[in-house]
């Protein structure tokens, strides 16, 4: 199974997942107030994620917001 890193906040955060679109699920278990439904929280993680990085989020869909998140670097196949 391929190995990630998410690099947001604090250490970077490793995790398995068959895509990187696994990132969501992992961030969320460790944000410190996620919101409970799932595209309440797309839009919360997209806009923290722009604040950090700089750049524009999409979070229109989780497949493009992954692109986004790779595109910035804050994602990161590492096996």
């Amino acid at each position: 199974m391929p190995k990630f890193l998410l690099k947001i906040g604090g250490d970077p955060i490793e995790f398995e997942s068959d895509n990187a679109e696994g990132f969501l699920g992992v961030w969320k278990d460790s944000y410190f107030m996620p919101d409970k439904d799932d595209g309440a929280w797309l839009r919360t993680a997209a806009a923290a994620a722009c604040d950090w990085s700089g750049k524009p989020m999409r979070f229109d869909n989780v497949s493009n917001f992954t692109s986004d998140m790779i595109d910035a670097g804050l994602i990161e196949e590492v096996r």
